[in-house]
Formats: C-alpha cells, sequence, structure tokens
C-alpha cells in the first residue's frame, strides 16, 4: 500500500492517471501568499494615496484592486459557509455593493471608491489568512527548561 496521497482520474478515451496532489499543495499556499502580499501592497497605496491623486494613476490602482478583489473573492468562496470567517462574509457583502453601485459622483467619488475597494480587499485578505491558519497543521514545538526552544527537526 501506498503512503501518499493520490487521486485518480479517468480519461474519456484513455487510461488512468495518478497524481499526488501534496506537492502541488506545497506549492499553492506561497503563491496564495505572493498574491495576497501584491494585493497589500495595493492596499497600502489607496489607503496612503493624497488627496489630489493623478486621473491615469488613480485609474491604474482601481483597476489593480479590481481585479484583486474578484481574485480574492473567488478564493473566499471556495471555503464552505460553515468555515468561512465572518470578516469574509461581510468583505464579500461589501464587493457585490461596491460592483454593482460603482464609484460615486463629484470630484471624490472615484478617490473614494479605490479606498473603499482597498478596505475590502484587506479584509479578504485577513479572511483568507486567518481561515488558512486555523485550518493548518504545524508540527509540534518542543520546549526545554532553562535552554533556547527546539524546534522538531533540529539536531
Amino acid at each position: 500500500m501506498r503512503e501518499q496521497a493520490e487521486h485518480t482520474r479517468t480519461a474519456e478515451s484513455g487510461p488512468t492517471v495518478e497524481v499526488d496532489l501534496r506537492a502541488l499543495l506545497k506549492i499553492v499556499t506561497p503563491i496564495e501568499e505572493h498574491a495576497e502580499d501584491l494585493a497589500l501592497r495595493a492596499v497600502r497605496r489607496a489607503l496612503t494615496m493624497e488627496q489630489n491623486p493623478d486621473a491615469l494613476e488613480l485609474a491604474r490602482l482601481t483597476d489593480k484592486l479590481l481585479t484583486h478583489c474578484a481574485s480574492l473573492a473567488v478564493g473566499i468562496e471556495t471555503i464552505p459557509v460553515k468555515e468561512r470567517p465572518a470578516r469574509g462574509q461581510g468583505a464579500l457583502r461589501d464587493w457585490a455593493t461596491l460592483q454593482k453601485d460603482g464609484p460615486g459622483d463629484g470630484p471624490l467619488g472615484t478617490w473614494s471608491y479605490a479606498r473603499q475597494l482597498a478596505l475590502v480587499a484587506r479584509s479578504m485578505v485577513k479572511a483568507l489568512r486567518s481561515h488558512r491558519a486555523s485550518t493548518e497543521t504545524r508540527a509540534p514545538y518542543v520546549g526545554r527548561p532553562g535552554l533556547p526552544p527546539l524546534a522538531p527537526s533540529a539536531p
């Protein structure tokens, strides 16, 4: 019996394919974290922006935030509803409202829209990270009285 977790998929006209998903899962988490870090950079730019931003810069930032919010929303929607953090549910609700309403009228409409998108993106990232932290299994940590802590993998 193999100890690796295997998943089989039959092709319509071909043989069975065996795939070990653990290797893919090890790659996926750093990729997700990198995408979340990029979203947080855009959030930081939006929340620290001055009151008279350049229109082109604001349009680019809004486009980035819309893209990040859309991809983060997909991540939150993949979490089962019973396990979804309250922050994630609220962020999805706010995201739907922002998509429906769009930027407001007036001189600060587009600027405040970008800021609201940034707040929603930040909430989504926090929700995804809190869910990931609650479902991750970590190695036990070994403590030694009177000595610095020693991790289990240390010699």
